[in-house]
């Protein structure tokens, strides 16, 4: 993680997926990159930082308190004139933006899917709706052809996950494990791929162990 300021309340605390997703290294030096989803902006501030190169970010989140600590977020670090917070449902993105005009599209999307449900408010989006769709028709819309996407999920979503992004032509190239520790089973996973990819060359990265994050 880079060195940042950050808002005094951070409102929904970050995950680890923020924190991998905000430093793992970019598979291209994209110059235009879109977060869906951005919360408090911790993933897409990092990137920002991390990656100089990148030319303009906009994160998106219907959350209008997300996007107000984001938004302060962004001024702390100095980064206004690179960095756009959107407080709009991702579907509307495309009318906003463009289509086919990103580099690079990352998401965190809700991945507790099964089990109980969650009493806070705030949370319920994110606990108790699979709006993972959402974002991979977004990401087919806005994402350039042949270029770039990325994002984090459990290992017992992966079979829905794959099958979603294949209707979407969105061709998963990578996936990178994610540990708590060692000698245990994955908790996370990342995945990259690239829209309308080639279908083979499939690879299994080195894995990530949360302990040494």
């Amino acid at each position: 993680m880079p060195e940042f300021r950050a808002p005094e309340k951070f409102g929904i605390k970050h995950t680890h997926a923020s924190v991998i997703l905000g430093s793992y290294d970019l598979p291209v030096k994209a110059q235009n990159v879109v977060e869906l989803g951005c919360g408090n902006g911790v993933a897409l501030i990092s990137l920002a930082l991390l990656n100089p190169f990148v030319e303009k970010l906009i994160g998106v989140d219907i959350d209008p308190k997300a996007c107000e600590i984001a938004e302060e977020f962004v001024k702390l670090n100095d980064l206004e004139d690179k960095v756009k917070i959107l407080n709009i449902d991702m579907l509307n993105l495309p009318q906003e933006i463009g289509y086919e005009v990103a580099d690079l599209v990352f998401f965190n999307p809700p991945f507790h899917l099964f089990g109980r449900i969650s009493s806070d408010k705030r949370r319920f989006l994110e606990r108790n709706k699979n709006v993972f769709k959402d974002f991979v028709e977004t990401t087919a819309k806005i994402l350039k052809n042949r270029k770039y996407f990325r994002f984090i999920t459990s290992p017992p979503n992966l079979v829905v996950n794959i099958s979603d992004l294949l209707n979407f032509r969105l061709i998963p190239k990578a996936f990178v494990p994610i540990y708590g520790k060692r000698g245990t089973n994955s908790k996370l996973v990342l995945i990259e791929g690239v829209k309308n990819g080639n279908h083979v060359g499939l690879k299994v990265k080195e894995p990530i162990f949360l302990d040494s994050v």
